[in-house]
């Protein structure tokens, strides 16, 4: 028992090393941070039981993993940085495999599997937002250099929640999908693995499974039921073989509601579930806090909101503005619905609990009087009707035409050369985010002692004595240095790029002190010359992909230089790193802007005529994009 351990200094030293939170006695505690695997101390050669923590993309591990941290003082990681940083002994893995978002990264180390199950709809605004935190992220890499911007507060008067407009871009794009893959991940698990179409439901083989997991390396269209499946078809069921890695298997012994976790009436309730799962397990004696403290763990991080930072410490996040239509609130209703009927008839408390917890979530999306789902075809197609969401993302090349063999079978479906073809687009998935990394704004710095204005003349007519490069013009008010430039005062600076502007972007403001002069395509747009304190001027702007000149100089006493935009000016955010395009790639987005015209035949056709309309539209160009 530790409930007098201040009577023991030496102890207590041990422990406060250890990172363990503190039992006070009475129901009293102390939180602190947990032990990470490279700090003195870490239990390197114990032999934990591990959990794994699968979840759609969310902060609902996050809620979850701090409650396990908090109650053993031992930290979790994420899956990859299994994979890329290397294996450690760290029990709780956070995990979002099988979802597009994940990889079994933890190798044959995993025991049993922790399932987290959100609310559909909330659940879809916080992947959103997640996603805009680290820039849309599609690598590891990326992820983990932006790691850092997960749930960044306001600086400077500069809003960093993610905007509603880029949510509501997002889901036109994706959510259709997304409901699918939800709802798909929690089959996964409640099947021990079994492999199915995420988009049909139906049981598949293992190539086409293998293909639909990784959505950015295939189009829907090359990945489709129907070319491994013939219609009336009898599938032997396969299942995922890593699930047999896991001493339990892949079928949960526990799942959590994270909507009651942070309730303050059933939240200690739903907290202590997860004390007793791990409780007096493998490894865990020496390190578990006494029970009379279980409570109290969950108070320090729920109500007094101690530890890392998670979705709920946004800022004013107002979920009713983040606006769904009829047709996807109804899609939700009946996935969760299918998923409801599947299980409602199994007796173990998993089945249970699970079911307990998707009716709340089926009540909350208020849908009195549910239609039937958009058909597969439509699932299939949708996507197609909008831009893509990079504004310089590359039509897949297919390995046959969607439009002439979209329902033929691949003449050599079985696993083998499924990863062969896998390997094939992988390689062109690396080409194209190397690409990707030379979506930067070029810097070009130069010496503006005496400047009170901008030459005339314009920046590029004079010789830089420096160039850098950014993904973002968000310099704030700074006696330091401006950016890259070696200079707090005295420094001009000439950002050049390319700039694609949404179609829901109105506006288009910078802010500065001291001058600067906003050119699109060469003309003049903004003009906020001349020294000054930071002044924000802004101009019209229409959608479109446009040659960006930004001009500014800074004459002393503190430089700022912000680029912002939004749907009106009482709503601007900084323009965000995914809105550039690279020189070499440039010339592909008027091809990719044709795009626009499927969404008048999609709104005037419907879902059920689609095909035919765009088949008969013979001015549509007609490459399949990719959404994810």
């Amino acid at each position: 028992s530790v409930l007098y351990l201040w009577y023991d200094e030496g102890l207590i030293k041990s422990l406060v090393a250890r990172k363990l939170s503190l039992n006070l006695g009475g129901g009293q505690c102390e939180w602190v941070a947990a032990i990470q695997h490279n700090d003195v101390g870490f239990p390197s050669d114990i032999a934990f039981q591990k959990t794994i923590i699968a979840g759609y993309p969310s902060g609902d591990k996050r809620l979850t993993f701090t409650q396990l941290e908090g109650l053993t003082g031992l930290s979790a990681r994420d899956e990859w940085d299994f994979k890329f940083l290397g294996m450690t002994n760290q029990p709780f893995i956070k995990a979002n495999y099988p979802h597009h978002e994940g990889i079994w990264g933890w190798g044959d180390v995993g025991d049993q599997v922790l399932l987290v199950v959100s609310d559909i709809k909330k659940v879809m605004i916080e992947y959103h937002d997640i996603l805009w935190d680290i820039g849309y992220a599609q690598t590891f890499e990326e992820a983990y250099e932006r790691i850092n911007n997960l749930y960044k507060d306001e600086e400077a008067g500069v809003h960093e929640n993610p905007p509603v407009e880029d949510f509501l871009i997002w889901r036109d794009l994706r959510v259709f999908d997304e409901i699918h893959w939800y709802s798909w991940f929690i089959d996964y698990y409640m099947e021990a693995g079994l492999m199915r179409d995420m988009f049909s439901h139906n049981l598949t083989v293992p190539g086409q499974w293998k293909m639909a997991i990784l959505p950015n390396f295939f189009t829907k269209h090359e990945m489709r039921f129907g070319r491994f499946v013939d219609p009336g078809e009898t599938v032997t069921p396969s299942y995922d073989p890593m699930c047999d890695t896991l001493a339990d298997g892949c079928y949960p012994v526990q799942v959590i509601d994270p909507v009651k976790l942070v309730d303050h009436e059933y939240g200690p309730a739903e907290a202590r579930k997860l004390a007793e799962l791990i409780n007096g397990t493998d490894g865990f004696e020496d390190w578990m806090i006494e029970e009379e403290a279980w409570e109290c763990v969950w108070n320090e991080l729920v109500v007094e909101k101690k530890g890392i930072k998670t979705f709920r410490d946004r800022v004013d996040l107002d979920y009713d503005s983040y606006t769904y239509s009829f047709e996807l609130k109804n899609e939700m209703w009946n996935e969760v619905n299918r998923l409801i009927e599947k299980y409602e008839v199994k007796e173990d408390q998993v089945a249970i609990d699970l079911v307990n917890i998707l009716k709340g979530h089926r009540d909350d999306l208020n849908v009195e009087n549910p239609a039937d789902p958009i058909s597969y075809e439509e699932l299939l197609s949708y996507h197609l009707a909008f831009p893509p969401f990079f504004p310089n993302q590359k039509p897949f090349v297919s390995d046959d035409d969607f439009f002439v063999n979209s329902h033929l079978k691949y003449a050599d479906p079985d696993a083998a050369n499924i990863d062969s073809i896998i390997d094939r687009r992988r390689a062109w998935f690396e080409e194209e985010m190397e690409k990707k990394r030379e979506r930067k704004i070029t810097i070009k710095y130069y010496d503006a002692s005496f400047w009170t204005e901008l030459p005339v003349e314009g920046l590029s007519s004079l010789t830089p004595y420096a160039t850098d490069t950014t993904t973002k013009i968000n310099y704030q008010s700074s006696q330091g240095d401006f950016a890259g430039s070696g200079r707090g005062d005295f420094v001009g600076a000439l950002f050049e790029g390319y700039l694609y502007v949404d179609p829901i972007i109105q506006t288009i403001c910078v802010m500065s002190d001291d001058g600067s002069k906003l050119f699109l395509d060469d003309v003049l747009v903004i003009d906020n010359d001349k020294t000054h304190a930071p002044r924000r001027i802004c101009a019209a702007v229409s959608d479109g992909v446009y040659k960006l000149d930004l001009e500014y100089f800074e004459h002393d006493r503190g430089a700022t230089l912000i680029l912002e935009w939004g749907p009106s000016q009482s709503n601007l955010r900084v323009v965000p790193p995914r809105s550039w395009a690279s020189v070499r790639e440039v010339a592909l987005i008027p091809k990719i802007l044709i795009l626009p015209t499927f969404l008048s035949v999609f709104r005037h056709c419907g879902y059920l005529k689609f095909y035919c309309c765009l088949l008969s539209n013979s001015s549509t160009d007609r490459g399949g994009i990719e959404s994810s």
